[in-house]
């Protein structure tokens, strides 16, 4: 009898991760970090990149302000197709040397950008070159995801694959924090001049720290053991990433894309708000007090990304994201609603705890490394993974928009007035309600052996 009971998981600590796995878990939250930590050096840096790559324009700096902007917008849009591209090489030719590929490309490329000539010395190609790299960026991390992700979930043990997936998914959070650290570094000790004339250079290159130490560790590392036997059994495919549109598979992604596209959607409704009702377009909070809590909420988020992954390898992926996206539809509009009046009332104390409430809508993010590897076969799990995990930007990357139609309603215009508060929380559950009715047809497969999810 005693041999038949399962042994219960351990509530703390990576029972029965081996050397590898932590190292390659160690890597993947160092890439991941990267890659918000590269994106939100855009948006820090933006008032100083003005005066570098943008020529002066008669609309102002509200303009060269966009220009630097749509870059971030260009390097989301070619995630989807670095995902698509290194995902299918990574299925074909192994994990190990694509995610090799993928970092140095990183480091590469924000060396590059920290190089780059200014307006001043080429004129408009200053720009063009600039958002050539910011496209070669998130082209490079598209992969970046795809192939390190499945690497790491297919060296972590089955019992704690969704803790592990928390912490990877973390380093998200955690980049962006790091980033706002290093540019008030920078900016307490040289001149907003001295930014413009060379401080982003050096600001662009502490990227490579991160990106260094984790090639170290990559080189390290082995090839993941489940391709390796998918391979020695032939079982690898010519057209991985096509294969994802032929079904029965084809079926599976659909559900992720609706499922992903909800979550894209929930996310930049949480923090592309958060800012304007903070400060409320002046009348809130000021900027060095919303910069404290907008940490904060970082900090909550680090923290709520470990805790939910965790927490999906007791109860479960489907039945705990189920349950949090119910959550998410009675507690949505209340916690921006507290938000809006604890900036309209300056009190701090209530600006924390509406944060926390706020940012818990986004703590789903923590279990999806583990989530998306258990819906594909080796084969083409890194192809499956990456196209799933970012094909959600196609639909959610319009939030903006959403928002904008929720917000011209008579009805929901006249509660919030200017401030959006009411219909980024609107969208935000349109978002959850696409989450749960996605995950209803996705089968529970934690605790599963990866190597045995066949389609």
């Amino acid at each position: 009898m005693s041999g038949t009971k399962k042994e219960r998981i351990p509530l703390i600590g990576l029972p029965g991760m081996t050397h590898e796995g932590k190292l390659a878990m160690i890597s993947q939250f160092l890439g991941f970090g990267m890659d918000a930590y590269d994106m939100g050096l855009v948006i820090i840096l933006a008032p100083v990149l003005t005066h570098v790559f943008v020529p002066p324009s008669k609309a102002g700096l509200a303009w060269q302000y966009v220009m630097i902007l749509l870059t971030y917008s260009i390097t989301m849009a070619a995630r989807p197709f670095g995902s698509a591209f290194f995902g299918h090489y990574a299925d074909k030719f192994g994990r190990r040397r694509i995610f090799l590929i993928t970092m140095a490309g990183v480091g590469i490329v924000a060396g590059v950008t920290a190089f780059l000539p200014t307006y001043a010395e080429i004129g408009i190609w200053a720009w063009v070159l600039f958002a050539l790299m910011r496209f070669l960026m998130g082209f490079i991390f598209g992969g970046e995801y795809a192939v390190g992700h499945t690497f790491a979930m297919e060296l972590c043990p089955k019992d704690i694959r969704g803790r592990v997936g928390g912490i990877i998914q973390s380093g998200f959070p955690f980049g962006y924090m790091l980033n706002a650290f290093v540019f008030a570094a920078f900016s307490a000790v040289m001149s907003e001049e001295a930014m413009i004339a060379v401080g982003w250079r050096y600001v662009f290159l502490t990227g490579l720290i991160p990106v260094f130490i984790a090639l170290v560790i990559r080189r390290m590392l082995p090839e993941s053991p489940m391709y390796k036997l998918a391979k020695e059994k032939g079982e690898l495919e010519k057209h991985p990433f096509l294969s994802l549109f032929k079904p029965p598979t084809l079926w599976t992604f659909l559900i992720i894309l609706v499922f992903m596209s909800g979550l894209f959607i929930r996310d930049y409704t949480v923090y592309s708000y958060i800012p304007d009702i903070l400060t409320l377009k002046g009348h809130g909070f000021d900027y060095t007090t919303y910069s404290l809590i907008y940490g904060f909420s970082l900090f909550i988020t680090v923290l709520g990304y470990i805790f939910y992954g965790w927490l999906s390898d007791y109860i479960g992926r489907r039945k705990l994201t189920i349950l949090w996206n119910i959550y998410i539809l009675i507690i949505g509009i209340p916690a921006y609603y507290l938000l809006y009046i604890a900036a309209l009332s300056h009190i701090i104390g209530l600006a924390l705890l509406a944060t926390i409430i706020v940012c818990s809508l986004k703590f789903t993010w923590g279990m999806l490394p583990a989530w998306l590897a258990e819906n594909f076969p080796t084969k083409r799990r890194s192809s499956g993974v990456g196209f799933g995990y970012s094909g959600g930007v196609f639909v959610g990357a319009w939030y903006s928009i959403y928002t904008w139609w929720v917000h011209s309603i008579p009805q929901i215009q006249a509660i919030e007035g200017e401030v959006q508060w009411l219909s980024p929380a609107i969208v935000g559950i349109i978002g959850a309600v696409m989450c749960i009715i996605a995950i209803l047809f996705v089968p529970e497969r934690k605790g599963v052996d990866l190597a045995e999810i066949k389609e």
